[in-house]
């Protein structure tokens, strides 16, 4: 036999081959932990991180990171606010006019955060020429609402810097849960120099916030985005809590497929994901701590296009509600992971307008009487109309399974058309549908959220119902300085809405998902509004 001698440099390049032959086998949570990264999952492709435009859950949760308003939320406690850009602040005894106090920070491009940028925020959102969706969620300001209605000036609305670092808004009203509306994304300052720089105020194409333009004052830094593969954001070195940061970045995914995110979880390509669907709580429930349900404070419910015909009927809307087996719905699709919904917000908050429904067999025959004399007997007659969903598995089953109640107890058959993200947000806020599967979940935890989705003409409406009474209620709660008088006149609000059906409430929804056991800093929140700044991934 011969032998060959291999020179030591050979011997070395060939244990390198060999080596990498192998590959890494960690999984992308290993290497993600070594890295302090975290990777959440977050259901869908946002749509906009533009403060001014986003309106899905998705988007708030990566503009949280990225941007920071006058106060910031607790990790463990919802009831308890942290100061953010305001370092202090003070209001009059009726709550009506508050001052904010800014600390000394910067954006991440080094330019000082001020008052004006506020002030410049708040202004663009409510301009009638830019058509903000979320315009509402400042109506509390004193003029707000007719400015965004383009019926009075700017001047008239009652948000001053008064000078680099103080910032004054003067409210319709009593507003003792101010700190609690601030939370939300629509109150964050945007950088006024970046936006001008990429078209100015009412520029609904402007690109200041993509890539490569971005500008933030949050934990976080826009870093990359790979479009339906991941977007991510990396620690910004210039926020004023920079050193208390937990992690160095998050990798946000967009699954919107439950089984995929699952099986990635268990593949070991997640820390956290965004739910986990119906059929999977049985096998997901054995994964002991991983498994996570938590009180959420959100609601399923149907959307009806009160603009159509016959839903333009209210016997025809309650006709469709009371037709629905909704225990049913939390038993055998949802799989426990939610509360028959007695009204459409959820208890909590010190606030609890839900009802006893009748028995079953009178709610159908109730259902029944409506729709006769709607002129729809047995259903005879009643045209074909549509229910849109989105892709997601759970509801394309939820569809079915109402579309198979109305049809036995009503005598009535309904199509589904399932869309994709984009398209069903477009087709929802433009009423191009006839019933929409929608979900509403809390942006502040109070009452108000969920009641005054539905004044009249409502950016998140999309409903076309509107009601003078109800319009009125509404005013009559923002006035009330009294917290049990403001509840009273919530609750009546909600109550003429309900009796006008223009959607039916489903289920009051649980947070299922899993969690890796070394995420460290993640607490149940009614919200799910965690400050990802406070997460820290460990082996």
């Amino acid at each position: 036999m011969m032998r060959v001698k291999l020179l030591p440099s050979i011997c070395v390049s060939l244990a390198a081959l060999l080596l990498a032959g192998c590959g890494d086998s960690r999984s992308s949570v290993e290497k993600a932990t070594e890295q302090g990264i975290l990777i959440v999952g977050n259901n869908q492709e946002p749509l906009s991180l533009d403060p001014h435009k986003a309106t899905a859950v998705a988007d708030g949760k990566i503009i949280a990171a990225l941007l920071e308003g006058l106060v910031r939320p607790d990790a463990q406690d919802e009831t308890i606010i942290h100061p953010g850009m305001a370092e202090r602040w003070e209001h009059n005894d009726r709550a009506s006019e508050w001052t904010f106090y800014l600390r000394d920070a910067q954006w991440s491009d080094g330019r000082p955060v001020t008052a004006h940028d506020f002030e410049y925020a708040y202004k663009r959102l409510l301009h009638p020429q830019f058509g903000g969706k979320y315009a509402e969620m400042l109506y509390p300001i004193v003029g707000a609402e007719l400015f965004n209605r383009g019926q009075c000036d700017w001047a008239q609305v009652g948000v001053k810097a008064l000078d680099d670092r103080t910032l004054q808004l003067r409210l319709a009203g009593p507003t003792p849960h101010l700190l609690h509306l601030l939370l939300h994304f629509t109150w964050c300052p945007v950088p006024a120099h970046a936006v001008e720089a990429h078209g100015g105020m009412l520029d609904r194409r402007s690109l200041w916030s993509r890539v490569g333009n971005w500008v933030g004052n949050g934990a976080y830094v826009l870093d990359s985005h790979h479009f339906n593969d991941y977007l991510y954001v990396a620690a910004n070195p210039r926020y004023w809590r920079a050193g208390e940061v937990k992690n160095r970045g998050i990798r946000f995914l967009p699954i919107v497929n439950g089984y995929t995110e699952t099986r990635m979880f268990r593949d070991g390509k997640l820390h956290i994901t965004n739910n986990v669907p119906p059929e999977l709580l049985a096998s997901t429930r054995r994964m002991g701590s991983a498994y996570c349900q938590d009180p959420y404070y959100c609601t399923i419910f149907y959307r009806l296009n009160t603009t159509r015909k016959p839903l333009d009927d209210v016997r025809v809307r309650r006709a469709l509600s009371l037709a629905v087996d909704r225990q049913s719905l939390v038993n055998d699709v949802v799989r426990g992971a939610g509360r028959v919904a007695s009204c459409f917000t959820p208890p909590g908050a010190g606030y609890d307008n839900s009802f006893t429904y009748a028995p079953r067999s009178e709610q159908v025959e109730l259902a029944r009487q409506l729709l006769a004399e709607a002129g729809y007997p047995g259903g005879k007659g009643f045209p074909t109309l549509e229910i849109m969903t989105t892709s997601r598995d759970v509801q394309r089953v939820m569809a079915e399974t109402i579309q198979a109640m109305w049809q036995r107890e009503l005598g009535i058959h309904v199509e589904i058309r399932a869309c994709e993200w984009t398209a069903y947000k477009a087709a929802q806020q433009n009423g191009e549908y006839d019933i929409s599967s929608s979900s509403w979940s809390g942006d502040f935890l109070d009452p108000a959220t969920f009641v005054e989705l539905w004044r009249s003409g409502g950016g998140n409406n999309c409903t076309g119902w509107g009601d003078a009474r109800f319009d009125k209620a509404l005013a009559a709660a923002r006035d009330s300085w009294c917290a049990d008088a403001r509840r009273a006149h919530l609750i009546f609000a909600e109550s003429i809405m309900l009796e006008a059906q223009p959607i039916i409430p489903l289920y009051w929804s649980e947070r299922t998902y899993l969690k890796a056991p070394g995420v460290k800093g993640w607490y149940p929140l009614m919200l799910d509004n965690h400050p990802l700044d406070a997460v820290e991934v460990t082996p």
